[in-house]
C-alpha cells in the first residue's frame, strides 16, 4: 500500500521498493519450504507402503513432485504413479499398500503423446520400446499437467546437452520426447560453438 502512494520521482522509493521485493520473497520462501515439507512427509509415508521395492531410499532420487491413479488398457488393476526428480516409479495398489512394478531414471526417460487420445501417454525406457507402459488420465489437465512435468524432468536431467527451450519432435501424430532426441534436435538446430557459447554466457 505504500509502494502504490509513493511515488519512484520521491526520496526513499528505492528502499520501499527493496522492502517490498525482500517481502514477497519471504513469503515465496515460507510457501515453498512448507510445499516441500509436505512432499518430504509424504515421502516417507510411500517408502513405507511400498513392497517388493530392492532399490535405495526414495528420497535419493530428489523430491517427489507428482503422483496419480491412472488407468491401464487391457489390464484389471490400475497404475499408481510417482514422479521424482530423477525417477518414475511405477506401482499397483493393494489395500493400503504400493506394490513395485518398475521405475525408470530420469535421465533414460521417454514420454510418447498421441495426438488423437487427449486422456492418454506412454512412458519407457527410451532403449527399450517394447517395454511401454500406457496410461490413461482422468481428465485432460491430469494429462497435460504429467506431459508437462516429465518433459520438464527430461531436459533437467540434461542441461548439458539440451538448452532451455523444448525441443519437439512429430512423427506420424505421435509426439516423442527422449533425452536422445532431444538432443540430437538440438545438435542439428545449434552449432557446438553456438552451444558453447549459450552455456558458459548463461
Amino acid at each position: 500500500e505504500i509502494a502504490k502512494h509513493f511515488g519512484p520521482q520521491k526520496d526513499g522509493y528505492d528502499v520501499v521498493e527493496e522492502a517490498l521485493y525482500t517481502m514477497t520473497w519471504v513469503a515465496w520462501y515460507i510457501n515453498d519450504m512448507k510445499r516441500k515439507h509436505e512432499h518430504a512427509v509424504r515421502l516417507q509415508e510411500v517408502q513405507s507402503l511400498l513392497v517388493n521395492w530392492k532399490g535405495p531410499d526414495l528420497t535419493t532420487y530428489g523430491e517427489l513432485v507428482l503422483e496419480g491413479t491412472f488407468k491401464v488398457p487391457r489390464a484389471r488393476h490400475e497404475r499408481t504413479l510417482f514422479l521424482f526428480d530423477r525417477m518414475l516409479l511405477i506401482t499397483k495398489r493393494r489395500g493400503e499398500h504400493f506394490v513395485y512394478k518398475t521405475h525408470i531414471s530420469s535421465s533414460t526417460l521417454l514420454l510418447i503423446e498421441s495426438a488423437k487420445d487427449s486422456l492418454s501417454f506412454s512412458v519407457s525406457h527410451y532403449k527399450h520400446l517394447k517395454q511401454t507402459h500406457n496410461m490413461q488420465a482422468k481428465t485432460v489437465e491430469e494429462k497435460k499437467l504429467w506431459a508437462h512435468h516429465i518433459k520438464r524432468i527430461i531436459l533437467e536431467n540434461h542441461q548439458a546437452a539440451i538448452p532451455q527451450k523444448e525441443a519437439i519432435l512429430e512423427m506420424d501424430s505421435i509426439y516423442r520426447y527422449s533425452p536422445e532426441r532431444l538432443k540430437k534436435a538440438v545438435t542439428d538446430e545449434f552449432p557446438r560453438d553456438a552451444r558453447q557459447g549459450r552455456r558458459q554466457s548463461g
